[in-house]
């Protein structure tokens, strides 16, 4: 896929340039099972890789100036040697859909991971953390056919801010609370200084976390959530890069 080819090289400027937007989405239904979900809209993005490649090498990538794919999970991870056969077998039922319009000057992913159980939102998140699902491992996998892709280079990495919290999930209770060893080997990774630059100049990365639960809440803890008139829906919105500075700011916990 020659797209991904033109993503993971510019992959570290998501960050940098202020230019995506992300919205994560947690469902719970009554029997506790449900599904965990990512959108990022990257459209800002194509005038930046437009200006990194050139247009004329836009053009020879995405001849069409369309795609609109869906990538089952299964076959992206089904040949891996890193992950457990439990793990395998938690996120094969996922996919990842990408939009891509150069036209409408329009470019998203969402990434749909569904769980039968609150221990399996709970696993969902730890791969998120360890880098399993990160966006970053997820354009490498697809770049993976692409035999000239060579060595690529890394950048930050959403999985890398997840990394920073625990998040705890069991019937009645959701969490996420810092975890300041992590944070403190993020502070020491070079990644971390190229994320800091992006807060210093003062660039936004707009983030909406919404969870939708099966009753109505009893507790929560974070002052900047806004709850819907019927208590089921908890919304916490903030600037990813104030994540890098006051990790604490972000933390939760939902009782229902």
């Amino acid at each position: 896929m020659k797209i991904s080819k033109i993503l993971i090289p510019v992959a570290f400027l998501f960050l940098l340039s202020g230019c995506v937007e992300i919205n994560e989405d947690i469902t719970i239904g009554k029997n506790g099972s449900g599904e965990w979900s990512m959108n990022m809209d990257m459209s800002k993005l194509l005038d930046i890789m437009q200006n990194y490649i050139g247009k004329d090498e836009m053009d020879k990538q995405i001849p069409g100036k369309k795609m609109d794919t869906t990538i089952f999970m299964k076959s992206l991870i089904d040949t891996s040697t890193t992950l457990t056969p439990e793990r395998k077998a938690l996120l094969s039922p996922g996919k990842l859909h990408m939009n891509l319009n150069m036209d409408d000057k329009s470019f998203t992913t969402d990434m749909h991971f569904p769980f039968k159980n609150l221990s399996q939102l709970q696993e969902i998140y730890a791969s998120l953390g360890d880098g399993s699902i990160g966006t970053g491992q997820m354009l490498k996998n697809l770049g993976k056919n692409d035999s000239s892709s060579g060595q690529q280079p890394q950048g930050p990495d959403l999985g890398q801010i997840n990394m920073l919290y625990d998040f705890a999930s069991k019937p009645g209770y959701i969490s996420r609370t810092v975890n300041q060893q992590k944070f403190r080997e993020l502070k020491e990774s070079a990644q971390y200084g190229q994320m800091k630059q992006a807060g210093d100049m003062g660039m936004e990365l707009p983030y909406t976390l919404t969870i939708h639960l099966p009753k109505p809440a009893k507790k929560i803890t974070n002052t900047f959530a806004k709850l819907s008139a019927d208590k089921k829906t908890v919304t916490l919105k903030y600037n990813m890069t104030e994540v890098l500075d006051h990790p604490e700011k972000f933390e939760y916990t939902i009782e229902y």
